[in-house]
Order: C-alpha cells, then structure tokens, then sequence
C-alpha cells in the first residue's frame, strides 16, 4: 500500500490544501479548532506553551493563535511544504509565539508542555505501533495534568459498513463544493489507507498511552475529538 503521508510532500496538493482540505471534508471544522482552544484554556496557564503535532498547513496554529493571545506554540511537522504553508497561514503578527520544527513529535523538546493538540494526523499513521508510540511521545513531553486535544477520522477498514461511510465521506465533501475529481482522488486514498482505525481503537490507544479523564467532546459522522489529561 501507497503510504498515506507521502501526499503531504506533492506540491499541487499543498497547493490546494486550504480551499480542499479539512475545512471541506470536515463536518464542523471551524467549531471543533474553536472547542478546542475553549477546553485547553479549561486547564492550561494564561501563557501556556502548547505542542502542535503535524502542524503542517497551519489552520490548527493560527485558530489557537489567534482565540488565544497568551499561549506560544511548538508546531512539529515531517513534510517541508506544509511547513511553509503553516509559515504563510501564521503570518507576521502571529508568527513570533511559533516555533517550527521540521520532524515528528520525537524531534520536539522535551521541557514539558502545558498541552498539545494532535489534529488530523494519526490517522494517517499505520497502526504497526505508530500510532502508540506517538502519543506517547506527546504525553512523555506534558505537565502532569497537562490536557491533550485529538481530533481523527475514525473508519474501520474491517467494518460491513466500511464502503457506506467512505460515501459519506466523499458526499460530504462533494456537498461542500469540492472539485469531483479532487473527491475520487481523495475517496481512492482513503480506500487504501492503512491508517484508518475505528473509534474503540483510537481509545484504547489513548489508554495505553497513559492519558486519563478521556473525554468525546464531538462527533460529526465518522470524525470524532477527544479531550484527555497526561
């Protein structure tokens, strides 16, 4: 199988992200980066340091940033195009409270944060211990206490209802105004993603990685968000 990371390298999907990514294939995109700014500043400190894990393309960051004044920002991400569009999504005013650093999680410091988000990334990482060993990872770089937001696309390969929600998928972002081949492209990656877990999986994971107090702070068909504490 074709590894599902690699598009974050191409340089015409980069170039579409912003108008055809998340925003468009994503119920609710804009209200779930509001929730959680809303439920880290629940328990992280006016001036918090936060860990952006694939801060690439940069729509997280510069929501936090900007709901946010006081907190400063670590963005890790592997693809250098995407590092430099999070770079030109942040801008100038925002651009002094962010560091980035072009790598995985494993290449951020390890001074402990005050909380770190991880929003649609795992999902396009196999689950061959990947998974697992990023999110602890982020948890080994948090205060105790500190809160960890995850957002993923939830799909289990193995399920009956596998092809009915790759639909819905697909739907959605048709229903959103994106260009049908962008669609079947992004239908056709999907099918073969090797990363897609159904939801009981990515809890376990969250378990198994040490967090607690696991929270589902929403849902939007197959897309789901936790709030949980290192």
């Amino acid at each position: 199988m074709t590894d599902p990371r690699a598009i974050y390298a191409d340089a015409s999907f980069v170039e579409g992200y912003i108008q055809n990514g998340p925003p468009a294939f994503m119920p609710g995109h804009a209200g779930v980066l509001q929730m959680a700014g809303i439920l880290l500043r629940e328990r992280a400190p006016a001036h918090a340091h936060v860990l952006v894990v694939g801060a690439g393309g940069g729509l997280d960051t510069r929501a936090l940033a900007q709901a946010e004044p006081g907190f400063r920002f670590t963005g890790v991400d592997p693809a250098p195009p995407m590092l430099e569009l999070a770079r030109s999504m942040i801008g100038p005013e925002l651009a002094p409270r962010v560091e980035w650093i072009e790598g995985t999680v494993e290449d951020a410091p390890l001074d402990p944060f005050d909380a770190a988000t991880c929003i649609l990334v795992l999902g396009v990482m196999p689950d061959d211990g990947s998974k697992l060993s990023t999110l602890r990872e982020i948890r080994r770089r948090l205060k105790p206490g500190a809160p960890f937001v995850l957002v993923d696309q939830c799909i289990d390969r193995s399920a009956p209802d596998f092809e009915r929600r790759l639909e819905r998928y697909a739907a959605y972002a048709s229903a959103s105004g994106v260009d049908p081949e962008v669609v079947e492209n992004a239908r056709s990656h999907m099918r073969t993603n090797p990363g897609l877990v159904g939801f009981e999986r990515e809890e376990a994971l969250l378990d198994e990685a040490g967090f607690r107090d696991r929270e589902l702070f929403y849902l939007g068909m197959a897309w789901r968000g936790w709030i949980a504490i290192a």
